[in-house]
């Protein structure tokens, strides 16, 4: 059995055929992450609609609307328990450039992180240009996480495992490089799995699928020289043990 930690089933690319998608994942351990208020409602429906669906709730990085943090907050206490996590949540550098936009990113994210220890929620960890203050922020608030689809360097990777973070490693990195190498340096017991499908895709120019996130574990296990089964145990007992989820 594997662990998708995260995912987004609820994007309208897999509307048409979410039943095979999901079919097709077998019995991996799915976790939805929704990203925007207008999703909740569509995305908490699905884990009541698949037995192997879980979901995580936060927000889109990169918006800085005043008004969708709030209504998230508010659905984040409100949902607490129809959920396995508090995230994506994080910073952007990619997106956001301007000084009173990052400001305002590090304000959100830092605020998110004491919500996630107030409700008990894993925290799910979205850095892009940002790792060294994301890791920061972590720091200071003695909070663990999740590190999403981490591109940082290997330095940042070690920083974040250094507070009792993981480091989740997506399905192309069959391909590519840099993640490759991080999965080299780090030990097994801080990674995770997933897809971050319908994105990056372990083969270029494809939709992705949960399913997928088997082809992840098959490309850890050759690098470290493992049998992919010792790397599906290991990635799966990090993903229920930090997620809280009993029904692996």
């Amino acid at each position: 059995m594997l662990v998708d930690v995260h995912c987004h089933l609820d994007y309208p690319e897999f509307d048409s055929d979410l039943d095979e998608v999901v079919a097709r994942a077998g019995d991996t351990i799915i976790v939805n992450s929704i990203v925007q208020p207008g999703g909740v409602e569509k995305g908490l429906g699905l884990a009541e609609r698949y037995e192997n669906v879980y979901c995580t709730l936060g927000l889109t990085a990169s918006d800085l609307d005043e008004g969708r943090f709030r209504e998230t907050v508010r659905l984040l206490r409100q949902h607490r328990d129809r959920i396995v996590g508090l995230g994506e949540v994080g910073l952007d550098y990619y997106w956001v450039k301007d000084d009173e936009g990052r400001r305002a990113e590090r304000a959100h994210f830092a605020e998110f992180a004491r919500l996630s220890g107030e409700l008990g929620l894993p925290l799910v960890v979205h850095s892009r240009d940002a790792e060294a203050d994301c890791i920061n922020i972590l720091g200071e608030l003695k909070t663990r996480a999740v590190m999403h689809c981490f591109s940082g360097t290997t330095e940042d990777a070690l920083k974040a495992v250094e507070l009792g973070c993981l480091i989740s490693i997506p399905a192309n990195v069959t391909y590519v490089k840099g993640r490759q190498r991080l999965v080299e340096a780090l030990p097994l017991d801080a990674l995770v799995l997933e897809t971050d499908a319908p994105y990056l895709s372990p083969l270029r120019g494809r939709r992705n699928e949960p399913g997928n996130v088997r082809a992840g574990a098959e490309k850890v296990a050759e690098i470290k020289g493992l049998d992919v089964t010792e790397v599906e145990e290991a990635t799966t007992r990090n993903a229920l043990g930090f997620l809280k989820i009993k029904d692996g």
